[in-house]
């Protein structure tokens, strides 16, 4: 297998289809457009109109610049607003029109058939984020309550929550009460991973006051029980991640491909830092039903125009050596010359490595699988501050 790794800002940026994403919302989102909320009888609707944005990435750039309002298109409009309509003698006649409380747009919003309130949920591209995640608005537009998800659930419970990049994945959607003097949010129970139908417990927020209340008290326990254990168990594991990641790197214990793209990668992090990228490659076993395609790999993976650095393992060393001197041989003398090859191989084989690679002209670094490679202090402090934190 093999594989490319390229990190930057716009990983963070990729466009996806809609500004009111299902309850569990991706990282990505397209600029958000005037949208139409109506409610369940069809008697009443809200129409939220976004603060225009120049461009998703104007938006990022000028959040990490802290430049208010980030993203603002220049004469487009400077607020999040909404207006609620109701529907009389088969005409839309206006309730209120009125600025809303998110910077730029709600995910979703609801309107109750009398249209005596309005909801809206959580603030585009960061779902679960900031001071209104749930906000009421009564008569008027009056904002009757903004809460954050901690005015909901518990801060335990809300790190114990899944989570992508931009997003907690916290809610399924939400509905109003029979009697209509709440609004119902499904919130998810954590269990430690993003799964596409996550069990809920409902919450209630009061329409009247904005108050917060499960409206399965017994149940509700079980499920903030069951947010300490995943809770715990996500601490122990970030704890064993950094230790491996701090620890001097040795090569997999499990001999499978997966292991060796992360030891590839990991490795020449190491050895050069972060701001440097190769692409990885594994050899299969010479037994696979696949084998001669993962030697095309490695020709690939040395002759592609791109790739100025390479990395290389197997899981046999002595099949990568024959791959080596196979590819080698039909290779134009010092044709690699501007290529750097990493290659995962123990002493006794990197001699014969150098032996048939020497006529490409290539720059070969040795990965000894046995010795152990240390951490960067500059990586750790990127990721953690320091070693000793």
């Amino acid at each position: 297998m093999r594989m490319s790794w390229v990190f930057g800002l716009l990983a963070l940026a990729t466009i996806l289809v809609s500004v009111t994403p299902a309850p569990s919302c991706a990282d990505s989102w397209m600029l958000p457009t005037t949208t139409t909320y109506t409610s369940c009888a069809g008697n009443a609707r809200v129409i939220v109109t976004p603060r225009d944005l120049q461009s998703q990435l104007g938006y990022f750039e000028d959040k990490v610049r802290k430049t208010d309002p980030a993203g603002q298109k220049k004469g487009g409009t400077p607020i999040a607003k909404a207006r609620l309509e109701r529907l009389i003698d088969k005409h839309w006649q206006l309730v209120w029109d009125h600025k809303i409380a998110n910077d730029v747009a709600p995910v979703a919003a609801l309107v109750r058939d009398d249209g005596a309130y309005a909801v809206t949920f959580d603030n585009w591209h960061g779902t679960g984020y900031g001071p209104n995640v749930v906000v009421v608005y009564g008569a008027g537009g009056r904002l009757i309550r903004a809460l954050a998800l901690s005015d909901i659930v518990p801060v335990d419970y809300i790190k114990a929550l899944p989570h992508s990049v931009s997003s907690l994945h916290w809610r399924g959607a939400p509905r109003f009460s029979p009697d209509g003097r709440q609004v119902v949010i499904p919130v998810v129970i954590p269990s430690g991973e993003i799964v596409s139908d996550p069990a809920t417990i409902d919450i209630s927020v009061d329409l009247s006051d904005g108050s917060v209340s499960p409206r399965d008290p017994a149940a509700w326990n079980v499920a903030l029980a069951t947010g300490r254990k995943v809770l715990s168990a996500k601490i122990a594991n970030e704890a064993a991640e950094k230790a491996a990641f701090i620890a001097p790197l040795l090569g997999p214990k499990i001999n499978a491909e997966l292991e060796w793209h992360g030891y590839l990668r990991e490795a020449v992090g190491r050895l050069l830092g972060d701001d440097e990228t190769t692409s990885t490659t594994v050899l299969r076993l010479p037994s696979a039903d696949d084998d001669a395609v993962s030697e095309t790999w490695v020709h690939d993976a040395l002759t592609e125009s791109y790739a100025d650095k390479v990395a290389l393992a197997s899981l046999s060393e002595t099949n990568l050596l024959m791959v080596l001197g196979k590819v080698a041989s039909k290779l134009p003398d010092r044709s690699l010359s501007k290529i750097t090859v990493f290659i995962a191989l123990s002493d006794r084989n990197w001699p014969a490595a150098v032996a048939v690679m020497r006529p490409t002209g290539a720059k070969l670094v040795q990965l000894d699988p046995t010795k152990p490679i240390p951490q960067r202090a500059r990586r750790i402090a990127r990721r953690y501050g320091s070693a000793s934190d």
